[in-house]
Order: structure tokens, then C-alpha cells, then sequence
């Protein structure tokens, strides 16, 4: 089986997600928001939206009927689960965080919400967007 060329933004994005996670603390400045929503969850909650999409993509609009969906949900929010225990178990000066699976958890829903929207709009983006034909 050959893969298509639509799995290479969803891999990157999910590799990208991985190695920035799991990046020693040291790797980042020190950063204070004080606002009524912290940065850094809504960072986690539009990593993991894109990665839905993109895998909803990837995976094609004909075959996400709602099990599908729901096995691509629950395999995002164990990614994002088995990335903060990694955080938290190896020696990188960083923790594992409930708050950062909420946020996960909730961009993987919104996305899973939104993947027919997506995939309405996907002739419009291609429209704009000549060079997503290619992957798409």
C-alpha cells in the first residue's frame, strides 16, 4: 500500500508536536502572561485542532464516517496523554500537566467538530491555495 502524498503535513505536524514537546524546559525562555487565558494552553488547543484536521485530511472525506472520527479523536487525545507522562518521566526539566490534556483534548474535539466544514471548504482553499492541490 502506498501512502499518498496527503499523509506528509499531518506526519510533520505530528512529529513537530512531539520534538517541541519533548524539548528540554532550558530550551525556553522564561514567559509571563497575565491574562484571563494562559498562552500556553491555547497553544496546546490550536496544535492539536491543526492535527486533527490534518489527519482528517490525510485520511480522506469518503471514508471519516463518525467511528472513524471518533478512533481518530481518541488516538490524538492518547498521543497528546502519552506526550505529557514522556514530559514528566524523562529528565527534562519539565511536568506533566492535566491542564495541557484539557486543552489538547479540547482542540481535538473542535477539530473533529469542524472536519466537514473543512472538507466543504477544501475546494475554495485549492482555489486560493493552488499548490494544496497537490497534496489533497
Amino acid at each position: 500500500m502506498r501512502l499518498s502524498r496527503a499523509y506528509i503535513p499531518a506526519g510533520i505536524w505530528t512529529a513537530f508536536i512531539a520534538s517541541s514537546c519533548l524539548l528540554p524546559a532550558s530550551a525556553f525562555n522564561e514567559f509571563s502572561f497575565d491574562s484571563i487565558f494562559e498562552l500556553d494552553k491555547l497553544i496546546h488547543l490550536t496544535l492539536y485542532f491543526v492535527l486533527i484536521i490534518l489527519w482528517s485530511l490525510a485520511i480522506g472525506k469518503q471514508s471519516l464516517e463518525n467511528k472513524k472520527k471518533l478512533s481518530l479523536l481518541l488516538y490524538v487525545v492518547l498521543f497528546g496523554v502519552i506526550i505529557e507522562v514522556l514530559q514528566s518521566s524523562m529528565s527534562l526539566g519539565r511536568h506533566y500537566d492535566i491542564e495541557d490534556i484539557i486543552a489538547n483534548t479540547i482542540g481535538s474535539i473542535i477539530g473533529v467538530l469542524l472536519i466537514p466544514f473543512v472538507h466543504n471548504k477544501k475546494p475554495l482553499i485549492k482555489k486560493y491555495l493552488p499548490f494544496i492541490d497537490k497534496l489533497y
